[in-house]
């Protein structure tokens, strides 16, 4: 039988110990003693435990006195992949992470949410098989192919909380009651979790920020900004929240739909919406909206790549309607700004590539109308590397679900 068959019933103390040593790093059997108050039986027991597992390692400590180097123990990130697939409007991102969130190989393939979900979720699985099955020298994971622990998908519309259904998906009418979670459980034998795209760039961004200097505190084993606004400003306009270290989902599924927040004042006021209702926000701001008035006025725009370069040539028109979705875009935020006091916003999506046309009237509208005392500390600034950013949110997604739940452990235990 195999050994780690025999721990398939871990303890609760498993969870514990694997989120110490995440957080902490490595540490001898007394410090894992002195630290969580364990007998030192308990502390061999546990360590064992997840030692037979896999996903910790032993490994010399030198000592603090000199002498001989201490046995110690580590979390092994490169114990196992997960499998993160980020499906935008027009293209997909697979790739394989390892259990610190860190990429190491990534596909990108031209479907998304804009064709047939069974076409895309076919090439999808193909080219994830593919990856799955490469050899030793293709990945940095101890066995070929890598161990899979989980797989976690990113949608650009909400997900119902309770089944993992999209819901209510304008830009994915024809995906709606399609449940990825159960799909990619099926397929691949492990836990599937699906996440928003601005949730998963959010999770990445506060873990991101944290450890080049931000507020940081301890939040699920590793440090990251306890409140913090990604605003995603691409086809439509959506937001993740992060809230005292914890993406904020609501009772639904729903938080953080700010696209359709009623303007304030008179622009975009009766601008009709693709929700059915009028003068919402992503009717005037969005990147629908704008290419929309943009072909009205005669620009031949495609996509929103057409946008952000005429905007960069200097087009009078597009640079007008930009910076007008800035203001609105920004008056939304400084409403959310006053609600949530985050320290810091993000903004991304394919808008933000029109740099500070957007931006500046974002920033002057916040300043303006958000409570001095939301915007004492707070940082407002765009997102450079949302591919990579998504990738990664979605590996923490999966992390932080994952390796703190015992039923989790006990089923990576299994296999």
């Amino acid at each position: 039988m195999d050994k780690s068959a025999e721990h398939t019933d871990l303890g609760d103390g498993a969870v514990e110990l694997l989120t110490l040593l995440r957080a902490h790093g490595p540490m001898t059997r007394s410090e894992i003693g002195a630290v969580t108050g364990w007998a030192r039986p308990t502390v061999n027991r546990r360590i064992e435990e997840l030692d037979v597992i896999g996903i910790v390692r032993p490994l010399s400590m030198p000592s603090p006195t000199g002498g001989r180097p201490a046995q110690g123990f580590a979390f092994d990130a490169s114990c196992a992949a997960i499998l993160a697939i980020d499906i935008a409007t027009t293209a997909t991102t697979i790739a394989l992470c390892d259990l610190s969130a860190h990429p190491t190989a990534i596909r990108t393939i031209a479907v998304g949410a804009e064709n047939e979900p069974e076409e895309t979720l076919t090439l999808i699985r193909a080219t994830a098989d593919a990856m799955l099955a490469g050899g030793a020298d293709a990945f940095p994971f101890p066995s070929a192919p890598p161990r899979l622990c989980a797989v976690s998908v990113a949608v650009t519309t909400r997900v119902e909380t309770a089944t993992g259904n999209i819901i209510q998906a304008p830009v994915m009418r024809h995906w709606e009651d399609h449940n990825l979670r159960d799909y990619f459980t099926a397929h691949y034998r492990v836990p599937a979790f699906v996440e928003n795209d601005a949730n998963a760039r959010a999770l990445c961004k506060a873990h991101e920020l944290a450890e080049s200097g931000a507020d940081a505190e301890q939040g699920g084993g590793a440090p990251m900004i306890a409140d913090l606004l990604y605003v995603h400003a691409g086809m439509g306009l959506g937001a993740g929240v992060v809230s005292s270290g914890t993406v904020m989902h609501g009772a639904d599924g729903g938080a953080g739909d700010i696209g359709h927040i009623h303007v304030f004042g008179e622009d975009g006021a009766q601008s009709p919406c693709r929700c059915g209702n009028t003068g919402c926000v992503e009717a005037s701001a969005g990147g629908w909206a704008v290419m929309q008035a943009l072909r009205d006025a005669g620009r031949p725009v495609r996509t929103l790549g057409d946008v952000v370069e005429l905007a960069d040539h200097g087009d009078v028109e597009t640079v007008r309607l930009i910076r007008l979705a800035g203001r609105l875009i920004g008056d939304t935020i400084s409403a959310c700004v006053n609600l949530l006091n985050p320290s810091c916003i993000v903004v991304g999506g394919e808008l933000s590539h029109c740099g500070e046309l957007l931006m500046s009237g974002i920033r002057e509208r916040v300043w303006a109308r958000a409570q001095p005392l939301a915007t004492t500390s707070l940082r407002i600034e765009s997102c450079s590397d949302e591919a990579q950013a998504g990738i990664i949110g979605l590996a923490y997604a999966a992390i932080d679900q994952g390796l703190t739940s015992i039923e989790f452990l006990r089923r990576f235990a299994s296999r």
